[in-house]
């Protein structure tokens, strides 16, 4: 049998509890960011390829509007995702 005192363990389980809650609040923050952006992607594209699927667009017209589509939707998730996790990094300071 192990004898241990309570008061020795106290302390080394309060710093691995702040460590738990802090790796929580990580994992939370880049679920929030990645979800985030996923749906700021999906509302760019929509928004910038809407006229793709509503008007009857020349075949490069509209190659170069889903291609426009794409490429902000891409840049407003990784702009997304980078600025939450920016924000994090500077309040965990």
């Amino acid at each position: 049998m192990r004898c241990t005192n309570d008061d020795e363990m106290e302390p080394l389980s309060l710093e691995a509890s702040s460590r738990q809650v802090s790796r929580d609040t990580v994992t939370v923050e880049i679920v929030y960011s990645v979800v985030t952006g996923a749906i700021i992607a999906a509302l760019l594209f929509f928004v910038i390829a809407s006229p793709a699927f509503i008007w009857d667009l020349s075949s490069g017209f509209h190659s170069v509007v889903m291609g426009l589509a794409a490429t902000f939707s891409a840049a407003g998730f990784v702009y997304q995702v980078i600025s939450v996790l920016v924000q994090l990094k500077r309040a965990t300071k």
